[in-house]
């Protein structure tokens, strides 16, 4: 019994190393691009195996000492591998995005450069609508960006016109429908597919009570993964269009929307220092967002990153609403006296020749819609 289970550990372990190797990998294959997201999971799993094989062992006398210490360094190893990822991304770490307090301030002129946003994947199968809308309802944010909307929606939506009488809708039954519902007014707006010509992404001008604008997009980009045999190759590639995009706009930016992509993940980090935005997890925790029935099995997946004009007042993961993503509200202070004291991700000088080799394999690729030259389609929203 003793050696079965000692060599399921061995076993275990070997995965294990595998899975912590594999995203050194810039190969796009779902196989390998997934083990970018359970971080955690491996290192506890690590923790509670090297446990177990030493108790075990230190009980039956059946591995010698040397195999107890070897395992217990092996998982030490692939803790701190994986820490050193994930612990920017908690409260032990430094917050990249300032705190804005409210009590230095006046609180009515200060209201008027808030900005409230909720980000939902409403799950387009989910049928459980006025639980999403009642959350919706009780939160009280100024602009909801909502993915994976198709027809049946459509109808819930409208019944939000009185709180959010600006909306932009594209439905769609192939769960890359989209919707943004806005308190504020809309100045512009635009329905973009930077990749595919069945994903958008809604592009907008927003004002606020200040009468400042400010720049929201709403994204979500196809995941990789087994069931329809995506690869990333289309999710990086319109991350990298974007973050090149944005880097070149001084304007108040916030983006937002289910990334399918964790939040330590190459791809997203490179994403980051390409565009100079913040990320308002660091140093405030995971915050994740999917899956919300499985708690073993989550993820930080919904995002929102903003420009170095804004502070974060807070950040929050909502209750179920029927999906299998929780809600993500931040709320905002646009307040561009921070740009000076907030430092994005540094940028590397491999940065642009990794993001060149991800855009040319999607010029590259069969299935992605994309000339040499990435552009744009756009059309008009109809709100």
């Amino acid at each position: 019994m003793s050696t079965a289970f000692n060599i399921l550990i061995y076993l275990l372990f070997g995965v294990l190393v595998f899975g912590s190797l594999a995203p050194l990998s810039s190969h796009p294959h779902w196989f390998i691009r997934g083990w970018d997201f359970p971080r955690v999971q491996i290192v506890l799993i690590a923790i509670v195996a090297a446990i177990a094989f030493v108790s075990v062992n230190m009980v039956n006398a059946r591995a010698p000492a040397i195999s107890c210490i070897s395992i217990s360094i092996l998982a030490t190893a692939i803790a701190a591998w994986h820490l050193f990822r994930i612990v920017p991304y908690t409260i032990l770490a430094k917050t990249q995005a300032t705190t804005w307090d409210v009590v230095q301030a006046d609180e009515e002129s200060v209201n008027q450069r808030r900005f409230r946003l909720l980000v939902t994947n409403v799950e387009m199968e989910n049928d459980r609508f006025e639980q999403w809308s009642q959350v919706i309802r009780d939160t009280d944010v100024d602009m909801v960006i909502a993915a994976e909307i198709d027809d049946r929606w459509k109808p819930i939506l409208e019944e939000l016109k009185p709180i959010f009488p600006h909306q932009i809708i594209y439905p769609q039954d192939n769960w890359y429908g989209m919707a943004m519902l806005s308190r504020l007014p809309i100045r512009e707006s635009e329905i973009r597919f930077r990749i595919q010509d069945d994903i958008p992404s809604i592009d907008a001008m927003v004002e606020l009570p200040s009468g400042e604008e400010i720049r929201v997009i709403g994204v979500h980009p196809r995941p990789p993964e087994p069931i329809r045999d995506n690869d990333a190759t289309a999710r990086d590639a319109e991350l990298v269009i974007w973050g090149k995009e944005l880097a070149e706009d001084d304007r108040p930016i916030v983006i937002g929307g289910d990334l399918n992509d964790v939040a330590w993940s190459p791809s997203t980090r490179l994403f980051l220092r390409l565009s100079q935005l913040l990320d308002p997890r660091r140093g405030r925790g995971f915050f994740n967002s999917f899956h919300a029935d499985h708690v073993w099995m989550r993820f930080p997946l919904d995002h929102v990153f903003h420009s170095t004009h804004f502070g974060v007042r807070d950040l929050q993961r909502l209750g179920h609403v029927g999906s299998d993503h929780f809600p993500i509200l931040i709320d905002l202070q646009l307040q561009p006296v921070l740009k000076q004291e907030q430092e994005p991700l540094e940028e590397k000088a491999s940065d642009e020749e990794e993001a060149e080799e991800k855009l040319q394999r999607a010029v590259e690729s069969e299935e992605i819609n994309m000339s040499s030259t990435p552009v744009s389609m756009r059309t008009p929203a109809i709100g």
